[in-house]
């Protein structure tokens, strides 16, 4: 692990962090080193009569890369949605230079330093606790499983069960939840959500942050906004959906779209400063639960 990597936390203990950049980076490396390893196992199977102790090892390398992969994507995703805004998190002090000017090892005074690597820029979200799951699978089956109880009571006219929307509340700030829920779900569920929370301004709450949370991973472009706008405005509710959109902490690119759709009387939410998109490869889509307008 780079010096850089460890000062911190020799510094002082308690110190937790991550670096989405340099997480990012271990996470190709694992990918690829479990992509390596199952090209050798399916080229390399043991002919009979030949131990297969050795490939039976090999078989649970990749198991634990890719047991690794589940944890740590969801790691990553943590920290990319939920940047540090200031004062979350800052790396211990580093101990000032001895007196006269020099530090260990640098020379005489005036003796010119080599610059300096820029410092990481961390967040806490993500080093420690992952929320109401262990890893990224154990999130979207739950997702999939309150998609479901949803998609039911929307389409049978009956309320939607609490068990929902306590999960959904438990979990508005997940990333890896929300994406699967509102993937399954698709714009029409997610207004029909919408419509559910009534005037119940918890729940509004609820919608409001799980589909800002969403965005980050899943695809809300114009042709989704407009079919999320389109039945809620079918339904009675697109005046709460535009303050839902216009309010909700969206990825750049969702607010981007926003913007595109020039919602009347309806100012595009300010810009706030956000990292970089998630650089990892998308899972493949489910067939949402609702079918999606044209935009």
């Amino acid at each position: 692990m780079p010096s850089q990597m460890r000062g911190a936390a020799a510094r002082d203990s308690d110190f937790r962090g991550i670096d989405p950049p340099a997480l990012n980076a271990l996470l190709k490396q694992v990918r690829d080193a479990h992509t390596a390893i199952t090209g050798w196992l399916s080229a390399h199977r043991p002919p009979p009569g030949v131990s297969s102790a050795g490939y039976r090892q090999a078989e649970q390398v990749a198991q634990w890369a890719a047991d690794q992969m589940s944890m740590l994507t969801r790691r990553y995703n943590y920290a990319i949605t939920h940047p540090d805004r200031g004062g979350e998190v800052a790396p211990p002090p580093v101990p000032a230079p001895p007196r006269g000017g020099g530090s260990p090892g640098s020379g005489p005074a005036g003796t010119p330093r080599a610059p300096r690597p820029p410092r990481p820029n961390t967040t806490p979200r993500g080093a420690g606790d992952l929320g109401g799951f262990p890893d990224r699978e154990s999130a979207l089956r739950a997702a999939r499983s309150d998609a479901l109880a949803a998609t039911a009571a929307i389409q049978d006219r009956k309320p939607i069960p609490d068990a929902v929307w306590k999960n959904l509340k438990a979990n508005a700030d997940d990333p890896d939840y929300t994406e699967k829920l509102y993937e399954r779900l698709g714009p029409a569920g997610a207004a029909a959500l919408l419509k559910a929370a009534g005037n119940d301004g918890a729940r509004l709450r609820t919608v409001e942050e799980s589909l800002g949370t969403a965005s980050h991973h899943l695809t809300m472009d114009v042709r989704w906004l407009r079919a999320f706008l389109a039945e809620a405005d079918r339904t009675g509710v697109r005046a709460v959906a535009v303050q839902v959109l216009t309010g909700a902490d969206m990825s750049e690119r969702t607010r981007e779209a926003i913007g595109r759709l020039e919602l009347r009387g309806d100012p595009a939410p300010p810009p706030r400063d956000r990292p970089a998109e998630p650089a990892h490869p998308p899972l493949k889509p489910d067939a949402p639960a609702f079918e999606q307008t044209s935009g």
